[in-house]
Parts: C-alpha cells; structure tokens; sequence
C-alpha cells in the first residue's frame, strides 16, 4: 500500500509518499515497510505550484515482471507515472 505523510517545517508542510506491506489476513497488521521515501518533493514542479512542496500517489498498478506503474500528483497541479521495480518480501526472506 502507498500512503502519504505530511512532515512540517519552518517553511510549511512537505508531503511524500511511502509503501507499507499489510498481511493479507489482517489489513491492520503492517508486516513491512521500505526504510526511505519512495517520491518526496524534488524537480522545481513539486517545488511550487497550487500548493508547494507536494507529492501524491494516485495509483499504483503492477505490471508483469515484477514492475508496478505509480501515478502521482505534484504540487497540486501536474500529474506524472513512472515505473519502478518491486522485490516482494515473503515472510522474512526477500525474493
């Protein structure tokens, strides 16, 4: 799951987008979680815009291959899709 956080500062609020794995049997059980951001506010249109300092996922959608196709948002006025490659963590042991 992608989810979002909101980290204030001096400046205002950042926001970024991270990923969490949930067992299957219990959605509110968090079995893993990646140790770094996967997008935070970088290029100059995540920078500024509507509202500044903003990314966002939309959607997240795999593919074949072990990829997944993310659709996100910048500063509340630009949207943008990417693919990333996914190393899927199965109890205890990536593979």
């Amino acid at each position: 799951m992608s989810h979002h956080s909101v980290f204030d500062t001096m400046d205002g609020a950042v926001y970024r987008v991270g990923v969490a794995l949930h067992a299957l049997e219990d959605p509110a059980k968090v079995i893993g979680g990646a140790d770094k951001w996967i997008l935070a506010p970088e290029d100059p249109w995540e920078l500024t815009g509507y509202v500044h300092n903003v990314v966002f996922c939309c959607d997240a959608v795999p593919e074949e291959g072990g990829t997944v196709k993310l659709y996100w948002g910048k500063a509340d006025s630009v949207m943008c899709t990417g693919t990333a490659h996914v190393q899927v963590y199965r109890g205890g042991k990536k593979g």
